[in-house]
């Protein structure tokens, strides 16, 4: 790849990101599927624990974007999110594939209280069909402070 095509590439993969937050934000569960392969891994053992927390429990990460768009659509049902990305470094290992380490704030709201934490977006990203989407995707958390469980709060 030449300068100008690993520029387009990184360019392409933080639109890719703004995509997935934007359709966590905005409930739009059709993109949030379009930025994911079919096979995607979603590790969000760490989501909620900082660091103080052993973040490997015993759930296993979602495997499969059906997987990973039922959980975000049930689990921010009932909630107004904030996702922020900053300052990613995106190293591409060929012209289909790269990684990323994104700094990241959320914030999530519900009547029983807020969520907020800071960590970090590990990912990897293939291109498919001339489409960068996100392969694998694994959070860790630097710092939380929350008043509430945000696991416990969806009503069924």
């Amino acid at each position: 790849m030449n300068d100008v095509e690993k520029l387009v590439a990184i360019e392409e993969i933080k639109q890719l990101k703004a995509r997935y937050f934007r359709a966590m934000d905005f409930k739009d569960w059709t993109q949030l599927r379009s930025v994911f392969t079919t096979d995607a891994v979603f590790d969000i053992r760490a989501a909620f624990n900082g660091p103080e927390v052993d973040p490997m429990h015993s759930e296993p990460p979602l495997q499969g974007v059906d997987a990973i768009v039922a959980y975000a659509s049930e689990g921010l049902a009932n909630m107004v999110s904030m996702h922020y990305g900053h300052s990613p470094l995106i190293e591409l290992q060929g012209p289909e594939l790269a990684t990323g380490l994104w700094p990241m704030e959320d914030w999530l709201y519900t009547p029983a209280g807020c969520f907020h934490g800071q960590g970090h977006y590990h990912e990897t990203y293939i291109k498919q069909d001339g489409q960068w989407r996100i392969e694998h995707l694994r959070i860790t958390r630097q710092h939380v402070t929350s008043d509430f469980d945000p696991t416990s709060t969806i009503e069924q």
